[in-house]
């Protein structure tokens, strides 16, 4: 049996959401609350750059070049990661059937830079807002205007 659900993931660097709905139900504007399938939660991007940096001493003479990444940068990655994972998991797992995406322009940019090509194709709408504070109506209605 094919799977009728949308996931919505709504996301920023340090927490996110994600909920199942009905596609067809939001276009008909028929529907009253999503379903909340998690909450993730990264506490160490909301440090400061000091606080997560780290006291070891550094390399002299390394012949790699590692390209200059903030902490927190890093820190953002490594949510965009497990995020990205669940999606995956559910992909792979055929739970959902497509995949809509609201997150701020740089976190968005992260989850595209990582994100596995397979669940790429599921990703319907991407919308670079930062929603991650809405109650799940003014989700709704949001979601309504982008479709």
């Amino acid at each position: 049996m094919e799977n009728k659900k949308s996931w919505l993931l709504i996301a920023d660097a340090s927490s996110a959401r994600l909920f199942a709905v009905h596609k067809a139900k939001i276009l008909n504007k028929d529907v009253n609350d999503l379903e909340l399938l998690g909450e993730f939660s990264h506490p160490e991007s909301r440090l400061k750059n000091q606080d997560l940096a780290s006291d070891k001493q550094g390399e002299f003479g390394s012949s790699t070049f590692a390209e200059a990444t903030s902490p927190k940068e890093r820190e953002a990655a490594v949510f965009a990661h497990e995020l990205l994972a669940k999606l995956d998991s559910g992909r792979v797992n055929n739970q959902c059937k497509e995949i809509i995406i609201f997150a701020p322009p740089a976190f968005m940019g992260l989850l595209n830079k990582y994100m596995k090509a397979d669940t790429r194709r599921l990703v319907s709408l991407e919308i670079e807002k930062d929603y991650s504070k809405q109650s799940g109506r003014e989700l709704i209605n949001n979601l309504i205007s982008h479709l």
